[in-house]
């Protein structure tokens, strides 16, 4: 096992020198109601790079106003044989949905991920920089894609504590111009079975979710239009229990 891990990185590390780089961004200008009842607005910077020829290089960066440009996810790989291998800290391969407050989101870091033909498969490390071979969690996921639904099932496992974490997806189910979605999610730990449904009609998108203790927790709704070259999003999330909305208005200029 400990020779793979560090051949596979080896392997990327010597595969992945690209020649050519794209650069993009966007700057957002976020507003949401504070605790004292105020309207407060917060300014961000992401920076995309992404080299792709003989192999591929993901770096994405964020800064705010008077702080530093930060290196948030970074990725690298290629793909040898129809193979995928990738290597950093944006690579887990668990289901994922819209509001995410009930659904089970295992942690992954720095981590090594295999792919192909639907099927990938990652290996988390504790501390990448101080030993390669101490592995903290392991992902897999597979996806099928029938055209008119697609199921993706995925698993996390961690090595620590031996608790395991298994979800579903279900997504691309269309009626007519409603688009119709679910993710299923349950934690060994706490026995939590957690879902969400997501419905779709063209720019808007709604969704409920809850747990099997609580089977209505969070209404969300979220909406966005282009206009002259802003990216307009309008969101609020409903807190049933609590019985609060979570109004927020977005600008993004893409650039």
């Amino acid at each position: 096992m400990k020779k793979f891990l560090l051949s596979t990185v080896a392997i990327i590390a010597i595969a992945s020198s690209a020649s050519a780089a794209d650069v993009s961004g966007e700057v957002t200008l976020d507003f949401a109601e504070t605790a004292s009842s105020n309207w407060a607005g917060t300014f961000g910077l992401e920076l995309d790079v992404v080299a792709t020829e003989t192999s591929a290089v993901t770096l994405g960066f964020t800064a705010t106003p008077g702080g530093d440009l930060n290196l948030d996810t970074w990725t690298v790989g290629t793909a040898l044989g129809g193979v995928e291998l990738s290597f950093g800290n944006d690579n887990s391969v668990f289901v994922e949905a819209e509001g995410e407050q009930t659904i089970a989101a295992p942690a992954m870091t720095e981590s090594l991920k295999i792919a192909l033909a639907g099927a990938s498969f990652a290996v988390g490390f504790t501390d990448w920089t101080a030993d390669i071979t101490d592995v903290s969690n392991v992902q897999g996921a597979y996806t099928l894609d029938m055209g008119y639904v697609s199921t993706t099932v995925s698993g996390d496992y961690n090595m620590d504590n031996e608790d395991f974490v298994v979800g579903a997806a279900v997504s691309g189910v269309n009626l007519g111009a409603l688009g119709l979605g679910t993710v299923v999610t349950y934690d060994n730990a706490s026995s939590d079975i957690g879902y969400e449904v997501i419905a779709t009609v063209d720019s808007f998108t709604a969704y409920v979710n809850g747990n099997d203790t609580d089977a209505f927790q969070n209404l969300g709704a979220e909406y966005v239009r282009a206009l002259g070259g802003v990216n307009l999003t309008s969101a609020v999330v409903y807190n049933i229990d609590a019985e609060e909305f979570t109004p927020t208005i977005g600008l993004a200029f893409a650039f």
